[in-house]
């Protein structure tokens, strides 16, 4: 019995095997440098967080350095930039500086005597009203104190900047403070 192959000459199947071997290999080619791309990509976006952390952190110090000194709202109030370094690598050497603005007064509203609790040491020492003619530390029974304490409740904004021209980031950071006075302490 005799079989039929079909089976082609030798000489015109060399040339495709050769042909889809280098076409899968342009393919992984260009796959491999997207990925290659891809990754250097994420490295600069994990790289730029970072340094935005960190600035952040800075930031974040020194506005706390800033509130942390009770100087630096007593009047006349400072009228320079304090400068806080922050060193994350304890290297000795400041990575970012924060930049700290003088302090801003927002608003001063006095402390109502009946906010007061007289056996808080801190409370104590507001009781009183320029109202009454006594000092407010005794009051007929029964009868309670009114009106202004000797006391305001301060409102102050904190502003820090950081600006590195290394790593190219830039943050401004605001924080809140509310400090307690005595009554005709103003804003300026």
């Amino acid at each position: 019995m005799m079989t039929m192959q079909n089976q082609r000459p030798e000489s015109t199947q060399r040339g495709v095997v050769l042909i889809v071997v280098l076409i899968m290999l342009g393919v992984f080619s260009v796959i491999v440098v997207s990925m290659i791309g891809g990754s250097n990509i994420n490295f600069k976006i994990a790289g730029n967080q970072q340094y935005r952390m960190e600035a952040k952190m800075a930031a974040r110090n020194g506005v706390e350095s800033y509130i942390s000194n009770p100087a630096n709202f007593a009047l006349p109030l400072p009228t320079n930039n304090a400068y806080v370094n922050s060193d994350f690598n304890g290297d000795g050497v400041a990575d970012m500086v924060a930049v700290v603005a003088p302090p801003e007064c927002l608003r001063a509203v006095p402390i109502l005597q009946t906010e007061l609790d007289v056996t808080d040491p801190q409370d104590a020492q507001c009781v009183g009203s320029a109202q009454q003619n006594n000092s407010g530390l005794f009051y007929a029974s029964g009868s309670s104190p009114t009106g202004n304490s000797w006391c305001s409740k301060m409102t102050w904004d904190v502003g820090a900047t950081v600006n590195d021209t290394k790593t190219g980031v830039a943050l401004a950071m605001h924080q809140g403070v509310y400090l307690r006075a005595i009554i005709g302490t103003t804003c300026l």
